[in-house]
């Protein structure tokens, strides 16, 4: 559909994966997931349409219920604590759902159940018996995700029981090479235990012809890889698991199961429509979104959801119902990745949105999360990609350009729009420029081309700096004031245009612009078309401080000379006699973004009760190593001279997550490599890195306070 002259208004819902509640999220989450979904629904809704965003938090997802074994509390705590996080950080970043709910939701529970019976009463859903894996030490069986081993694909050292996060590959248990429990790190015995499963066989014909038609401008990658999957034939898939987490099983005899969150998380985007309606006082309004043949309902995921909303969704609508309308498009996109490793919760693994968002304006991190979007193929980030994307584009040429016609037409013409008088060639040109520009966002945002439309209106702004140059009204204020007047109005005109064309991508500094150019409404209120009028001449200019800052590569962290590190303040949850060495302890830390294990050969000097519940120094990028065969995942940072062993200690009120050295989202920093720095400590125990070859101390510092070192411990050599 063109976006010029597009009158009929459309019905279109916007679905948004559900992130699971067990851990922040990281900006691949953002650039995948809410971020274009909020570019997409902004940009509908100042077309005319009527869109209605849903989302949430899954609450039920086994990664919750290892962190909750991790901390040693309910799943209930933890899914809680992180949807309150997802949802301030979902606002902070000025995502607009109409509905970011959860499904922990007495309604969404109601409902899935309703879905499940009818099912079964269908016979799409049955009953049977299967081989799931038991873990003898904990005396219980084991959720898919509790299970881990290598891909048998691709070879990736930690793919999970159910998907291998690298390549994407859906698997059973028992399928992946040297599987073992995640908690106890003992392989798992396969036991047979019973349970419903979903016809999913039923459906590859119907799947198969539906994706013949109409997907020509789904992106390839999704349509390959659900072909793939269709062509090697669908299996029936189990739709409970034993588990103690989760939607009740409401049939007599599963009282000890819950409903699978595979099966119920999709249904979300279902149940949160008939809820907003539900909420609004027309709890049957849901049906005009999903009855109505017109509607297009869009699927914003990552690629390691694809098979979900191509496959299993689309079967399960079709066997609930036949009328529910089908995904129209599921754009999703590929992996953003950190030093060439995908980024992941589970894993510890990214830029933490939480970070990003206590240093960088929330605009800052929206439009490098565009320009940067995977749409196609996996892209790196890195941070100074991140500044310069920054500083060379948005600063340099949109910021740059705004903030100069602002300033001159306020500072030369009484604060107000000067009038336009004649228009030569090259104003003429400007203002088609204007219309072209918009007409090339708006088809890409049509076709969801996200990268291209925000890289059009950043060439709005770079055609308007060279005509802002070409005409050099600083030249022309004092030779021909009418016709300086007359630049600075196109040039005002071009700054209008470009704060309604980025408003669905920039909303913070869309508003701000909007405001500085006299208005007081809403930008987000206003017409696509609008883009296209002019500007009143006499308005009230209200101009501020430029739209955006300078990223500094030393605030981004790659220059600084700690840029190798990510050293934050955790908490020991747990200590362990390492099960293979005398002298080593396994200890489970919490460093704000989730828990680890980690090994440390500190257990001649500290007893357990000395170190449960102490907050340490701990080394979160170093690389994972198998000591003595427990995998550890970082370090906490200590030292030794001939005498005695000393942890570093933070202050008594240090935060749990605290950067207190280096950067988050630091790539994984080999051992041999830090053991090239040494600690030295100085003066009334204050504890130093010593730079390699710069012979640079670096303080460990939180906040304004320096580290100590515990012990009195003098100068010595690390301990791991």
């Amino acid at each position: 559909m063109p976006a010029v002259g597009r009158a009929i208004m459309a019905k279109i819902l916007v679905c948004v994966a559900w992130p699971y509640a067990s851990g922040p999220r990281h900006l691949g989450h953002a650039c995948s997931t809410f971020i274009p979904a909020d570019v997409f629904a902004r940009y509908h809704r100042m077309r005319g349409d009527e869109v209605l965003m849903v989302g949430g938090s899954d609450m039920h997802g086994t990664p919750t219920t290892v962190r909750a074994d991790e901390e040693g509390v309910t799943p209930k705590e933890v899914a809680d604590r992180f949807h309150a996080l997802h949802t301030k950080n979902i606002e902070q970043l000025g995502v607009r759902y109409d509905l970011y709910w959860n499904t922990a939701a007495e309604d969404h529970k109601k409902w899935v159940q309703d879905i499940f019976l009818s099912l079964r009463d269908q016979g799409n859903v049955y009953e049977a018996t299967m081989t799931s894996p038991y873990c003898t030490t904990g005396n219980h069986f084991l959720p898919d995700r509790y299970v881990e081993g290598k891909c048998p694909n691709c070879g990736f050292e930690r793919a999970r029981g159910d998907q291998c996060d690298n390549c994407g590959h859906l698997w059973d248990p028992f399928e992946l090479v040297d599987p073992h429990c995640r908690i106890h790190g003992t392989p798992p015995v396969p036991r047979e235990t019973k349970h419903f499963f979903f016809r999913l066989s039923a459906f590859e014909e119907p799947l198969k012809k539906w994706m013949a038609s109409g997907k020509e401008r789904w992106r390839n990658h999704v349509v390959t890889f659900t072909q793939s999957w269709l062509r090697e034939g669908l299996r029936d898939r189990p739709v409970t698991r034993d588990l103690d987490w989760g939607i009740e099983v409401p049939v007599p005899g599963y009282e000890t199961k819950r409903i699978y969150v595979w099966f119920e998380a999709v249904m979300g985007y279902l149940t949160a429509t008939k809820e907003w309606f539900k909420l609004h006082g027309k709890p049957e309004g849901w049906k005009d979104f999903w009855y109505d043949p017109e509607a297009k309902h869009v699927y914003f995921v990552g690629k390691d959801n694809i098979v979900f909303h191509t496959i299993m969704w689309p079967a399960i609508l079709m066997a609930y119902d036949p009328k529910l309308d089908l995904p129209a498009d599921v754009p999703a996109t590929q992996y953003l990745n950190i030093s060439s490793e995908r980024m992941s919760t589970g894993h510890g693994h990214g830029v933490w949105l939480s970070d990003l968002l206590e240093r960088f304006d929330p605009d800052q991190i929206r439009y490098y999360a565009t320009v940067t979007m995977p749409e196609a193929k996996d892209t790196d980030f890195t941070w100074e990609d991140f500044a310069q994307r920054n500083n060379s584009e948005l600063l340099a040429v949109y910021g740059n350009f705004v903030h100069r016609a602002l300033t001159f037409a306020d500072k030369n013409f009484a604060h107000e729009v000067p009038p336009a008088g004649f228009l030569d060639a090259a104003d003429k040109a400007m203002v088609r420029a204007i219309e072209d520009q918009w007409k090339k966002v708006g088809q890409n945002l049509e076709y969801i081309h996200f990268k291209d439309a925000i890289k059009e209106a950043i060439q709005l702004a770079r055609l308007g700096n060279q005509y802002f140059d070409q005409k050099a009204p600083w030249d022309l204020v004092r030779k021909d004031r009418a016709a300086c007047g007359t630049v600075l109005h196109v040039s005002l005109r071009v700054a209008r245009s470009l704060a309604l064309v980025l408003a669905p991508f920039l909303p913070f500094s869309s508003q701000r612009l909007w405001n500085a150019l006299g208005y007081d409404t809403d930008i987000h209120a206003q017409r696509w078309e609008e883009a296209l009028e002019d500007v009143p001449a006499g308005q009230r200019l209200r101009v501020g401080k430029p739209l955006f800052a300078k990223i500094e590569l030393e605030a981004a962290g790659p220059a600084a000379p700690d840029a190798g590190f990510d050293v934050r303040i955790a908490r020991i949850l747990e200590v362990k006699d390492h099960p293979n060495a005398d002298k080593l302890y396994v200890l489970t830390v919490d460093y704000g973004a989730g828990t680890r294990d980690i090994v440390s050969g500190i257990k001649n000097d500290y007893a357990p009760d000395q170190l449960r519940g102490r907050t340490i120094a701990y080394l979160l990028n170093l690389q994972p190593a198998r000591l003595r065969g427990v995998e550890s995942r970082g370090m906490l940072l200590a030292g030794e001279d001939e005498k005695v062993v000393g942890l570093v200690l933070p202050p008594d009120d240090a935060k749990v997550g605290t950067q207190i050295l280096g950067v988050a989202g630091a790539p994984e920093l080999p051992f041999a490599e830090f053991q090239k720095y040494k600690l030295r400590v100085g003066e009334e125990g204050r504890v130093y890195f010593l730079g390699k070859a710069e012979e640079v101390r670096i303080p460990l510092k939180a906040g304004d306070a320096y580290l100590k070192v515990d012990k009195g411990l003098k100068e010595g050599t690390w301990v791991h």
